[in-house]
């Protein structure tokens, strides 16, 4: 990093002011809304521009290079969780916006139905990232399954190059590396006594 971009200084704690979601900003004659939006991160917030009805929904819909309708899920560890995401997901349709822009790479012009194939995707990458797993291969033959999976899914939609721009943006491995979390978290965690 200090090749690439020289000395990082710490940004002066006056100057931070952390969100939590229900803020609304002023930039400006701009107005936008903070919604805490976890699942894709913890710490993660959408913000909403009232008077456009536009929805900055950084990661939390996923990677769509260039308007393309194929997009793909963004899972890196530490700290994702499917029944968060879609509780996220609903808060940004129940804002009815009318465009969304994602951080990476692109914007949508029909939020209902990008968050519905969203929502596909993620629910069968946590599907199909628990049958990887459930077969007890191996870490690294685990790893490549998946990765083999989502370029036979993604081979459907996009062209080679297209899918070789996917994969180096959407960084398999790590999204791998989350889905595996994921689920070793849930099988950990004490099993709750049904209720009589």
């Amino acid at each position: 990093m200090q090749r690439l971009f020289g000395e990082f200084l710490p940004v002066p704690p006056s100057n931070l002011h952390a969100l939590e979601g229900g803020e609304v900003l002023a930039l400006g004659p701009r107005q936008l809304q903070v919604l805490y939006t976890p699942g894709h991160a913890s710490h993660h917030v959408t913000y909403f521009d009232l008077a456009e009805r536009i929805a900055f929904v950084g990661d939390t819909a996923g990677i769509s290079i260039e308007g393309h309708p194929f997009i793909l899920p963004a899972t890196p560890p530490p700290d994702i969780s499917f029944e968060l995401w879609d509780a996220s997901l609903d808060a940004i349709a129940g804002l009815h916006p009318q465009r969304l822009f994602l951080t990476h790479f692109s914007f949508s012009n029909d939020p209902s139905l990008h968050i519905a194939r969203y929502r596909e995707r993620l629910h069968l990458w946590r599907d199909l990232s628990a049958s990887i797993l459930a077969r007890d291969l191996g870490e690294s033959a685990s790893m490549h399954r998946f990765a083999q999976e989502v370029a036979a899914e993604a081979a459907q939609f996009l062209s080679p190059d297209e899918i070789s721009d996917y994969v180096f943006n959407g960084a398999l491995h790590l999204s791998w590396l989350g889905l595996v979390r994921y689920h070793r978290k849930r099988n950990e965690a004490p099993k709750q006594p049904l209720s009589q």
